[in-house]
């Protein structure tokens, strides 16, 4: 009984309807894909943070990457000009026996004419050193006269170590960005300057060089270093540098 009253009900409000009356129906508003303003900054935002992050990261990447290989030169070209001058000054007076007329018991010429010889310097800033002693070739790697090579150090304006033998009409360079070279000479008891050396009687050297790096804007502020006259220096530029010295004894005057 239920269900027929339900129905009766159902076609009396369908047949009481007038025939002009528009049903309306309802469609749920689709939603509107997209984003806001507000999210667009947002984002924009956000990419530039990331953008800015990288940026600082791969420029202090580069800067520390260029201040280790500066650096790493620096110490690898004093360690170059010690052992360079080292070995000169070492070796300063020495005489190839082999020289010596055979069957002579007077020491030949090259011997005895070292004396006051063998090492020569002068003065200045930078200072310079020469050194003279028997070989084939002189610093620059040419057929020394006699036998004897005689090598002349000294830096130019240029900030370079360079090298005059006797067997080379030029100077060449052997080294970039030495500043200074100072030098002292021992006489057994106290070292002094070469204008007040006897050389005849100096039998050790005390060499300083002055290294900087190759490139400028390494340090994050002006430098303050010890020079080779033991004074605390501030650059006036940002490049690094370091002081490498050492002690050498003639082997040939205290043998």
């Amino acid at each position: 009984m239920g269900g027929s009253m339900k129905s009766g009900i159902l076609n009396f409000v369908f047949q009481a309807a007038p025939n002009n009356m528009q049903v309306t129906t309802f469609r749920a508003k689709s939603k509107e894909s997209g984003l806001t303003m507000v999210e667009l900054m947002v984002a924009m935002a956000i990419g530039l943070f990331l953008v800015a992050v990288i940026a600082t990261l791969f420029v202090g990447a580069k800067q520390t990457y260029r201040s280790q290989d500066n650096l790493s030169r620096l110490q690898e070209n004093g360690r170059f000009a010690m052992e360079l001058l080292g070995r000169n000054i070492r070796d300063a007076g020495y005489t190839n026996i082999s020289f010596a007329p055979p069957a002579s018991l007077y020491a030949p010429p090259s011997a005895t004419s070292f004396s006051g010889t063998a090492i020569t310097g002068t003065d200045g800033a930078p200072d310079s050193i020469t050194v003279s002693y028997d070989a084939a070739t002189d610093c620059l790697n040419a057929a020394a006269p006699g036998g004897r090579a005689v090598n002349a150090f000294s830096i130019n304006a240029s900030k370079q170590l360079i090298c005059l033998g006797n067997g080379s009409a030029t100077s060449q360079v052997l080294l970039d960005d030495v500043e200074d070279m100072q030098i002292l000479y021992g006489d057994g008891s106290k070292y002094v300057a070469a204008g007040t050396a006897v050389m005849a009687n100096v039998t050790a050297v005390r060499l300083c060089v002055l290294i900087r790096s190759s490139e400028d804007s390494l340090a994050p502020q002006k430098q303050t270093y010890i020079d080779c006259n033991g004074n605390s220096v501030t650059a006036t530029d940002w490049r690094v540098r370091r002081a490498f010295s050492a002690t050498y004894n003639l082997r040939n005057r205290t043998s």
